[in-house]
């Protein structure tokens, strides 16, 4: 299978395709069925041609590999320092993937020193990263169960992936603050949702994650409780600057995705967060917020 094609092509394709709403990742593989048409196919072995065009076109708009994100994206922290954690997609049977790979480190090393060598902030990234498995792929085992609940489940974590993808390197955190809200709300009114209840469109968190707690009781309803009262006024924060530091933000954005996926594993077969809480470590989790 060959074709002709040249890095012009490549250009004018990847307009087309940003026209057409392809997400930057997925366009190289676009780019190759429309350059081959008909004749596109990927044996298990892979295509040279096909390979050729997707490494010319990483080549030409590197952001395509920037913007993958993964079975799902979300963060961990060490102090106000923020990272990116990306679930990696599974394949048959593949090796479990450690936390350090998804924050993008070389090997454990890198990740025990941006840990600071801490034991306490080793073992939150690691639930961390428990958290963004058990949201992302207990999302995955409900399928298209309750179709109100999976909408809002997937616009919190689109909101997660915002997040995650600006705050590392956000120079001002004000406007972090609503999408950190969002996250919490969707989520809590998904999981009312899949409980049978029709949430109100009010946006108090502790008032939703109250509720949540008398239908679906959960043993993260404590920390829940805790974290939310932290959080700053939903509907004031849109117009004024909370003026909070950036420790707190980051903080209330950790907070944030363990709502998310303390939401889904109400109803959803996995939970790997207990098993690593369970444990002598990672061990039992700590509040988000003093």
């Amino acid at each position: 299978m060959t074709a002709k094609w040249t890095e012009a092509d490549l250009r004018a394709l990847d307009l087309k395709l940003a026209e057409a709403g392809v997400r930057p990742h997925a366009r190289p593989y676009w780019a190759a069925r429309e350059i081959f048409g008909p004749e596109y196919s990927m044996s298990p072995f892979g295509n040279p041609e096909v390979d050729r065009i997707t490494a010319t076109y990483h080549a030409l708009f590197p952001h395509v590999a920037s913007t993958w994100p993964g079975a799902g994206v979300g963060l961990a922290a060490s102090g106000d320092d923020v990272r990116r954690l990306i679930l990696g997609v599974a394949f048959g049977s593949p090796s479990p993937i450690e936390t350090w790979q998804a924050l993008g480190f070389r090997d454990a090393q890198d990740w025990r020193a941006w840990c600071r060598d801490s034991p306490a902030i080793a073992a939150q990234t690691e639930l961390a990263f428990a958290d963004l498995y058990d949201f992302a792929s207990g999302l995955n085992a409900l399928g298209r169960a309750n179709k109100p609940a999976e909408d809002l489940w997937r616009m919190a974590g689109s909101n997660l992936a915002d997040v995650a993808n600006n705050l590392p390197t956000a120079t001002g955190v004000d406007s972090i603050v609503q999408p950190v809200c969002l996250i919490a709300e969707l989520s809590l009114k998904a999981a009312l949702h899949c409980a049978g209840i029709e949430p109100k469109k009010k946006h108090d968190l502790p008032d939703l994650a109250s509720k949540l707690a008398d239908v679906r009781p959960h043993r993260d309803d404590t920390l829940i409780a805790n974290a939310l009262q932290h959080f700053p006024d939903y509907v004031e924060s849109r117009y004024t600057a909370a003026g909070l530091s950036r420790l707190t933000v980051v903080r209330l954005a950790l907070s944030a995705q363990f709502v998310a996926a303390s939401s889904v594993r109400r109803f959803s077969p996995v939970d790997l967060a207990l098993v690593m809480e369970s444990d002598s470590w990672p061990g039992p989790r700590q509040p988000f917020l003093p």
